[in-house]
């Protein structure tokens, strides 16, 4: 019997909840559902994505069908410890997930360009019942089917980095089943927070993603909510919120990349602006000195002190980079997503 499950099939819908709303929650999960066994985990996910991030600039653009590769781990892992790469895939509305289990050591070597097989060989699992299941017909053939994603959008390299604390709460009468029980799992995230891979130091501390007290409620069903469940919804006015932790992190990493890109203009125009007012200033003085008889032409002053027309230039071309900054404000990195796009255009 597996020790995990590989692949998923349900429907997930999140809610941001406030400090206020998550108490409600739980205490209408009080004598219905229980923690599951692992209680409060640490969840790590570092998401791949093309030079462009292709992939997260087309799921915001909310497709019917999107993608996304994945490293996922419970903790922070040592080189034996089992991770899985996943596929989750989200189409019309249902989300399917197809996961691998191996060492951390073997998904670097196999997400780096090794084999499957062979990084699993090189870099078993401790457990003998844990290393069958890698190199199980199943896991072999979800394995196959993440290579062809890989060769789909090649090259791939670590885009974002994504941690939370996550409690998940289970049947009371069958928590060894988890939500199959009674076709209901919720998961609280709290302390999400994130850190840019394509930064130019990605190892800086993760940025928190949430205000305060917020945490983010997933509820994984296979069918329809129970009633009291869709009760304790209404009753704390909670409401489905379109939230992916790693599209809010690259809308924060390009928030905050145009802010660096805006404050750089603003200085290097300052910069000019204050040539410009030194260059006046020499000129006025200059003039209220000058001897210039009063029958000389109007242009002998201007040949004789030339600055008027240099100050001129230094403002033509503070202003030209101004415009070129608010040209290049946006990065290249970071598209905005086309929400406009019409259902008639979508993939499926």
């Amino acid at each position: 019997m597996p020790t995990f499950t590989d692949v998923f099939e349900r429907k997930e819908i999140k809610y941001r909840l406030s400090a206020r709303q998550h108490r409600a929650m739980l205490a209408a999960l009080a004598g219905t559902m229980v923690p599951d066994e692992f209680g409060r985990t640490d969840v790590v996910s570092l998401y791949f994505d093309t030079p462009e991030r292709a992939l997260i600039d087309r799921s915001l653009e909310k497709p019917l069908y999107k993608e996304k590769l994945r490293l996922r781990s419970y903790g922070m892992p040592s080189e034996s410890d089992r991770v899985f790469v996943e596929i989750k895939k989200k189409y019309d509305g249902i989300v399917y997930k197809r996961r691998v289990g191996m060492s951390y050591a073997a998904a670097r070597a196999y997400l780096g360009g090794m084999p499957y097989g062979m990084a699993c060989a090189q870099h078993p699992l401790p457990d003998p019942v844990m290393v069958a299941e890698s190199l199980a017909p199943r896991s072999l053939q979800i394995a196959c089917e993440i290579d062809r994603f890989m060769l789909q959008h090649r090259p791939l390299r670590a885009s974002m980095l994504v941690a939370c604390k996550r409690t998940a709460y289970v049947s009371l009468d069958a928590p060894e089943l988890g939500y199959e029980a009674n076709g209901l799992r919720v998961t609280f995230d709290a302390d999400i927070a994130y850190r840019d891979q394509f930064a130019p130091c990605p190892s800086a501390a993760p940025q928190p993603l949430l205000d305060e007290g917020e945490v983010i409620m997933e509820v994984k069903s296979s069918g329809p909510f129970p009633r009291w469940f869709a009760q304790a919804l209404a009753a704390c006015r909670a409401y489905p919120s379109s939230f992916s932790k790693y599209g809010e992190a690259y809308r924060a990493c390009a928030a905050e990349e145009r802010k660096s890109a805006s404050a750089g203009v603003e200085a290097r125009f300052d910069g000019e602006r204050a040539a410009v007012d030194e260059a006046s200033r020499v000129h006025t003085s200059a003039s209220r000195h000058s001897t210039r008889p009063a029958s000389a032409p109007a242009y002998a002053a201007n040949s004789a002190h030339p600055v008027p027309r240099a100050a001129h230039s230094a403002l033509e071309e503070a202003g030209e980079c101004l415009s070129a900054g608010a040209r290049d404000n946006r990065h290249r990195r970071f598209r905005a997503p086309n929400h406009a796009m019409k259902k008639g255009n979508r993939c499926a």
